[in-house]
């Protein structure tokens, strides 16, 4: 026996909705369990019966907030298919914004050297790399596993990435053109507001700033000049609420710009050596 797609999309939309989870996931568990791409799904008429009943597992987890990344283990960033696992951050579509900016000013500035603080799953590193091919990418995490993941993400797209195991600059000897990082920066006492999906399933240690959130941007301020080549640029992800904070904090830097996510808000912040 089958069933129609377009009813199977149509329920399961409507059941998401009344539990406020995104009904775009209903399409991504759809297409990664029959295979498909997901502008595909609009061509297909029945679905059997063994996909429905994998389907409705799959679904069955996410309606108990395990997200579709972490029930598939792969993530889609900024064209790439990444594997996730509970080691690493998931890869957030806000922090294509800093790719973008990133990659924006490798090219304006011709910068042949990156490093990606803090890379965990590799997302950042790997997409520079893949839209740069020249220049010279690095990528450091404190933790194994998250490197044993990036390094794994980076042959997976064919990118080649020099890989660091280092706890922020403890380990990095080099200088840079650019440096990059997506850091925790959730404030600790805040941590307990986060959706419970995220505090399940993602790292409390890829989340945790510390106090205001602003442990692993102090660590970057005292540490990026000796790292960064003159004219060198600092690209870094905030909470948007941090912005006069971390200019504050930054003031021996040029300041260049803020840059916006899709909501809106101050996301990327890029200072000048």
């Amino acid at each position: 026996m089958c069933m129609k797609l377009l009813d199977l999309r149509k329920n399961l939309k409507k059941e998401f909705n009344q539990h406020d989870i995104d009904e775009v996931d209903v399409d991504f568990i759809i297409s990664e369990v029959l295979g498909v791409k997901h502008t595909e799904l609009i061509l297909m008429d029945n679905v059997d019966d063994d996909a429905v009943a994998e389907i409705m597992e799959k679904v069955k987890l996410r309606l108990n907030n395990v997200p579709v990344d972490k029930i598939f283990k792969k993530s889609y960033f900024y064209g790439l298919d990444l594997v996730i696992n509970d080691n690493v951050l998931s890869p957030r579509a806000d922090s294509e914004i800093l790719v973008e900016t990133a990659i924006k000013y490798i090219k304006e500035n011709q910068y042949s050297s990156v490093l990606d603080l803090c890379t965990g799953s590799g997302c950042l590193a790997i997409a520079v790399k893949k839209n740069v091919p020249d220049a010279e990418v690095s990528a450091s995490d404190r933790y194994e596993k998250a490197l044993s993941l990036a390094k794994k993400n980076a042959k997976r797209n064919g990118a080649d990435i020099n890989f660091i195991k280092s706890n922020m600059f403890e380990n990095v000897t080099e200088k840079y053109d650019v440096i990059i990082s997506n850091p925790p920066y959730i404030a600790t006492d805040d941590l307990d507001e986060l959706d419970e999906e995220v505090l399940r399933h993602d790292p409390h240690h890829a989340l945790d700033g510390g106090e205001m959130g602003l442990k692993y941007f102090n660590i970057i301020h005292e540490n990026a000049k000796q790292h960064l080549n003159n004219g060198g640029m600092l690209i870094l992800e905030m909470d948007s609420m941090q912005k006069m904070l971390i200019q504050s904090l930054f003031t021996d830097f040029k300041f260049i710009e803020c840059v916006k996510d899709y909501n809106g808000l101050d996301r990327v912040v890029v200072f000048k050596k």
